[in-house]
C-alpha cells in the first residue's frame, strides 16, 4: 500500500474551516479503495492540516486524484479551500506490511521520524516493527504503522501510533524505558540511525 500524504499550512485561524471543507470534499465517499483521514497539528507551525490516503498503488491513486479533480462540484469545493490554504506539500510512503487504517476521531497520532544511515533503511525497518509490538506490548499505544520514503529525502523512516491522550502516551513510555528489552532495543537503533523527531496530531476524521 501507498500513502499520499499533503501537509497544508492554513492562513492563521483556519483549521475549522478547513477540517469541515474536507469532510465536504466531492467524490471523495465513492472511492471504497481509498482509506482517507484528516488530521490537526499538536505540535511543529500552528494551523496546520495534514490529509492522508490508503491507495494500493500510485497509478490508483492518480486515477482516484483525477476522478475527483474533474468530478461535478471540485471546482466549487477548491475555491473554498484556497482560501484558507497558505502553502502546501504532498509526500509519498510506502507502508510496510498491513494496517487497517486508523481507529477514531479524536485520537492522538504520535509519528516518529527516522533518519537512516545511509543504506540502513532495512535494519531500520526491522528494529521499528520490533519497537511497534514493544509500544504495544507497554500500553503506549495501539496500531502502529511503519512507512519507508517514496519522495523526500531517502533513508527516512516512520513509525506512527494512535493513542488515546499525550498523558498517557507520555506515561507509558516513560515506564517502557525503565525496561531492559527497550535498553538492548535503543542501542541497536542507535546503531542505524543518525537522527530523528516526533510530530503530534489530532485524528479529526
Amino acid at each position: 500500500m501507498i500513502q499520499v500524504r499533503n501537509v497544508n499550512q492554513l492562513k492563521f485561524g483556519r483549521i475549522d474551516q478547513a477540517v469541515e471543507l474536507f469532510r465536504q470534499l466531492p467524490g471523495a465517499s465513492g472511492h471504497s479503495e481509498i482509506r482517507l483521514h484528516g488530521m490537526t497539528d499538536i505540535s511543529g507551525p500552528m494551523y496546520t492540516f495534514v490529509t492522508e490516503q490508503a491507495v494500493p498503488s500510485l497509478g490508483q491513486w492518480e486515477m482516484v486524484r483525477t476522478s475527483i479533480f474533474e468530478g461535478p462540484g471540485y471546482g466549487d469545493w477548491f475555491k473554498q479551500f484556497q482560501l484558507v490554504v497558505e502553502s502546501g506539500r504532498t509526500e509519498l510512503y510506502t507502508i510496510e506490511g498491513e494496517h487497517a487504517g486508523w481507529d477514531k476521531p479524536g485520537s492522538l497520532i504520535v509519528r516518529e521520524v527516522y533518519r537512516a544511515l545511509k543504506w540502513q533503511i532495512r535494519p531500520t525497518v526491522a528494529l521499528l516493527q520490533r519497537y511497534g509490538a514493544l509500544l504495544v506490548d507497554s500500553q503506549v499505544g495501539r496500531n502502529p504503522r511503519i512507512l519507508t520514503d517514496l519522495s523526500g529525502d531517502n533513508f527516512t523512516v516512520v513509525i506512527e501510533i494512535e493513542t488515546e491522550e499525550l498523558s498517557d502516551w507520555e506515561k507509558h513510555r516513560r515506564e517502557m524505558y525503565k525496561r531492559p528489552e527497550f535498553q538492548v532495543w535503543f542501542a541497536q537503533l542507535s546503531s542505524s540511525v543518525e537522527k530523528g523527531w516526533h510530530e503530534l496530531y489530532r485524528l479529526e476524521l
